[in-house]
Formats: C-alpha cells, sequence, structure tokens
C-alpha cells in the first residue's frame, strides 16, 4: 500500500498513525517482549492502590481482602496477557506482604508466617492468597495445552511453521536464538509435562485451566485440623486472623520478641508470674483461666481448655449453627485475650475478665444479628 492511500485512509478514518509501545485496555502493547521497564505501570498501580488505602486503619483481616480481591487481580489480569518477568512479579509479592503486615509498600514489620505458606489454600493452613509465581506459570501453561491438543489456533500455527517445524513439543528444544517469551514457554512446557501424560489435559481439548493448573502446580498439601475452628462463618474476620495466628504459635509474644532480641522481659505481660509463651498465655496463665471458667459458664458447657482444637473438630453438635457459635466464642475469647494482654503491655491496666466476657459476648451477639440468628434457637444465655 502506497503512503497516499495510507494517508487517505487514515483521513477518512479519523485514526492518526501512533509508535510502539503504545496503551490498550491499560496494558502496555509492543512488537518487543515485556521488559521490566514495560512493567512499572502495573507496580506503580499496586502501590497507588496501597498508598490510598494507607490512611485507614485495616485490621489484618481487612488488608488480606483487600490484597485478594484488588492486588491479586491486578496481577491476574496482566499475566492472562503476557508473560510477565519474575523480577517485577517478586516485587509485587514483596510489596503486598508488607502492607499485609505493616500496612504501606514499605517494609516496616517481620513476617511472622512465611509467605509460601500463606499462600496456601485456608484448608491447608494458609490464607489463600495467589502465589504470584506459580499462577504466572499456570497462565503460560494454557499454551501449553494448545501445543498438546494441537489446537486450531492461529498462534500455534505460527509457532509450528518458525520454530517447531514438524516436530512433537514433547521432544522439542529451543535454540539459543529463539526470542525470550518463546525460551520462557518451553521452559514451563517441561515444567507441564508430566501433567498433559499422566493426566486428561492432552487427551480431551479444553480440559486444562489456569485454575486446575495451579492446583496441580501447588502439588499435593495436607488439610489442617483447626480449618473448621478457625474458618467457620460465623467468626468475625479479625478475629479468624489473630487465631489462625494462635493456632501457629505466631503472635509475637515476649519470649519470641527475646529470642529476637527486641526486649529483656519474658514476664507475662497480664500476671507476671511466668514467662509469657503462648502455652502460658491461652492456657496456664491465671487471668486466662478465670476468662476461660466465666466463658463455659456462659455457654453452659464443659469444655477442655487445653485441647480445645482437638475437641472441637471431634465434636458432633446435631446444630451446625450451635457449633459455629461455640467455635466463634472461643476465637473471640482468644482474640480479646490477645487484646487484654496488648493494653497490659502498652497501658499498664489490666482488664477486668467479666469486662473482657462482655466484649466476647457483644460480638457473638452482634455477628448473630449480621445472620438474623437468635442465641435462643442455639439453647444459649
Amino acid at each position: 500500500m502506497e503512503q497516499g492511500e495510507i494517508d487517505y485512509i487514515l483521513r477518512i478514518s479519523g485514526f492518526k498513525p501512533g509508535i510502539f509501545p503504545f496503551r490498550y485496555l491499560g496494558v502496555p502493547i509492543s512488537h518487543k517482549r515485556m521488559g521490566i521497564g514495560d512493567c512499572t505501570r502495573l507496580i506503580e498501580k499496586v502501590m497507588n492502590r496501597i498508598q490510598s488505602w494507607g490512611a485507614k486503619k485495616l485490621s489484618y483481616a481487612g488488608r488480606l481482602v483487600l490484597i485478594k480481591a484488588v492486588l491479586s487481580q491486578l496481577h491476574s489480569y496482566w499475566t492472562r496477557i503476557f508473560v510477565i518477568p519474575l523480577t517485577v512479579i517478586d516485587r509485587i509479592e514483596r510489596i503486598c506482604r508488607n502492607y499485609l503486615w505493616s500496612g504501606s509498600d514499605q517494609y516496616g514489620k517481620t513476617p511472622t508466617v512465611n509467605w509460601d505458606n500463606i499462600c496456601k489454600d485456608k484448608k491447608h493452613g494458609g490464607l489463600g492468597i495467589v502465589n504470584s509465581r506459580i499462577w504466572n506459570t499456570a497462565v503460560i501453561g494454557k499454551y501449553t495445552s494448545w501445543m498438546a491438543v494441537k489446537s486450531d489456533h492461529l498462534w500455534l500455527r505460527w509457532v509450528c511453521h518458525i520454530y517447531m517445524k514438524g516436530r512433537e513439543w514433547y521432544d522439542y528444544t529451543p535454540t539459543v536464538n529463539t526470542s525470550w517469551t518463546w525460551r520462557k514457554i518451553c521452559q514451563v512446557m517441561d515444567i507441564m509435562k508430566p501433567g498433559f501424560i499422566t493426566g486428561t489435559w492432552a487427551v480431551l481439548p479444553g480440559s486444562y485451566s489456569v485454575s486446575n493448573g495451579y492446583k496441580w502446580l501447588l502439588g499435593q498439601q495436607h488439610p489442617v485440623t483447626w480449618y473448621p475452628l478457625i474458618w467457620n462463618r460465623t467468626l468475625v474476620p479479625r478475629h479468624a486472623f489473630v487465631g489462625w495466628l494462635i493456632v501457629q504459635g505466631r503472635l509475637m509474644t515476649r519470649d519470641r520478641l527475646f529470642r529476637f532480641g527486641i526486649t529483656a522481659d519474658m514476664a507475662c505481660a497480664i500476671c507476671s508470674l511466668q514467662n509469657e509463651t503462648h502455652q502460658h498465655l491461652f492456657s496456664d496463665c491465671i487471668y486466662y483461666t478465670r476468662c476461660w471458667d466465666l466463658l463455659t459458664e456462659w455457654l453452659g458447657m464443659s469444655i477442655p481448655k487445653t485441647s480445645v482444637v482437638t475437641w472441637y473438630t471431634a465434636w458432633r453438635c446435631p446444630s451446625l449453627m450451635k457449633k459455629q457459635i461455640i467455635g466463634a466464642a472461643i476465637i473471640a475469647l482468644w482474640y480479646h485475650v490477645w487484646n487484654a494482654r496488648n493494653i497490659a503491655r502498652i497501658e499498664e491496666r489490666v482488664l477486668a475478665p467479666r469486662v473482657l466476657l462482655r466484649k466476647v459476648k457483644h460480638d457473638i451477639q452482634g455477628r448473630c444479628q449480621e445472620r438474623k440468628w437468635s442465641l435462643k434457637m442455639t439453647k444459649l444465655p
């Protein structure tokens, strides 16, 4: 097409000539591979979201919701279009980790749980945040699925003509002079190959999806026994997060702070009689014992204080509603005891056990009202 014809088409269509890269639907479009500099827009979007949330005093549970609902979706959208460099993925993970634990994009607090464990499903002991590295691999896996089932895609025809030239993808090895994106796809092809050989992905066209590829890449995981107690739907979210830390022994009690060299005083901030450990604070402390007795008296049940997770898992309650409320009350007590410990450490005053129980009752009754439940329905006071 001659220049005059191009000028005529541009004039009648109203389009203007541009240059690469340009943006379309919020992402850069280029004839070259996505470099780190091209992904700065994605990093900026993530940081802008966090900075706009920074002024809000959100709990851990609130930050978790924003990471899963907003930040992870931004990354997921880009990965469905491009092969994102690992350097960019690591940067985004670091920003999300900092925001979860410190409330900003900057490192401000030592994470108490490993990020890989956080990215596990809740049933397996994590928080259900998407592992960005594995998700990126699973998204690239959709291209390998096209090659495995020999889908009729224009992209696949072009790849077979330029690179593979009639060879089977199981035996193909890219040369050093091929593009970076194609070599990355081939690396993922080697990772996903066992899944296509032993599974049904290569047999049933369209059976591969990013979600089942992601689950396969995560590998076999074992469920945790405390999942029904910590993540039952009656719990206040911030209670559930603190309970999740407690069952793993990850709260910053004074014995842990002592090991990190942050404090020299290991005495319990509430009773000052023994060293402050998870075992002491949520089992042996006389303050916790008094609060526990008041709770079980209110619930009208005898619950073993030292093996509550085992008891709750084995308990065959005829009413699921009642079981969920009992579990929510136990975790609410843990949350408020930890809160009372922080008040005792910072303000040097101890909440009366009956005051603490009133807080537990208020939270449970409010949660039941939200779900339009009545405590009388479960034969609770």
